[in-house]
């Protein structure tokens, strides 16, 4: 299943230009492919404080870094998050909230807005209310909807994100006919990667071959119609491809995650290694 490359690496050149904030592991939904660490509870009492990410944002910037998404967990959780936003905003990054939308008010999405926040991705797992609400565990389609319309009424530019597993591949088609009805610019299909939570759920949430080989079908069928109008990016899962991906594009070439307690990982799921040991911002 050959896939698109823009034919540039930056690998070696020796800076996280990539900077991914995980700012807490608190999230109001239970997604049975979570990414969080099975211990996630245990980070709450360790989050950094407000003035420690603002540390880490200067320290990033001089060394570099162009370009900073706050994900988590759920990032809407922490009630400094614009604070957060307008700081980095000012250190001049291109700013970039990961969300699942709940939380996500219109007075809220204003605030960041004045804050300075550039662009936003937000998940959605099916366009089938009960589905949804199923997948991630609490009724929340509804909310991810409005905050989907609401994104796009106030300007931003927004990526979709739809975590691909065996129980929506086969709505992959509806889900771009609705994302190209909003306007969304830019999709992304990422069939789950097995860490964490998902590895422990794998065997019921692992799409067979050929539901794979039929969604990637699909999705260019629809690369083909909608051209330059929508970028559509279809992640494979590892285990029907030659061989592992290269864990974001390289150990640290061009990305480095801040984890809640302010773990500096060269790989968001290098955790799940055993007998590595990583610095961190406190130190």
């Amino acid at each position: 299943m050959p896939k698109e490359t823009h034919g540039l690496s930056l690998d070696g050149q020796g800076k996280p230009l990539w900077l991914s904030l995980e700012l807490t592991y608190r999230c109001p939904l239970k997604c049975t492919w979570c990414n969080n660490p099975l211990d996630f509870e245990d980070y709450a009492a360790k989050e950094l404080s407000t003035e420690e990410w603002k540390q880490v944002l200067r320290d990033a910037r001089a060394i570099g870094a162009l370009q900073l998404g706050f994900t988590g967990g759920e990032p809407l959780q922490r009630a400094d998050l614009e604070e957060l936003v307008a700081h980095a905003d000012g250190l001049g990054f291109y700013t970039n909230l990961i969300t699942s939308g709940i939380g996500l008010s219109e007075e809220r999405l204003l605030a960041l807005k004045a804050a300075g926040l550039k662009q936003i991705q937000l998940s959605l797992q099916s366009t089938r209310p009960g589905l949804t609400d199923a997948l991630v565990g609490a009724r929340a389609h509804a909310h991810k909807l409005e905050a989907a319309r609401l994104i796009k009424a106030h300007g931003f530019p927004m990526v979709l994100n739809m975590p691909v597993f065996r129980h929506n591949i086969e709505l992959i088609g509806e889900m771009i006919e609705w994302a190209a009805g909003l306007g969304v610019e830019y999709i992304e299909f990422a069939n789950i990667q097995y860490y964490n939570w998902a590895l422990m759920n794998r065997d019921e949430l692992m799409p067979t071959l050929e539901q794979v080989r039929e969604a990637e079908r699909v999705v260019n069928e629809w690369r083909a119609k909608l051209g330059k109008a929508m970028t559509i990016y279809f992640v494979i899962p590892d285990y029907y491809e030659g061989r592992p991906k290269a864990c974001m594009n390289g150990w640290g070439t061009i990305h480095l995650t801040i984890a809640p307690d302010g773990a500096a990982l060269p790989c968001q799921e290098v955790r799940v290694i055993d007998g590595l040991e990583f610095p961190t911002v406190r130190e």
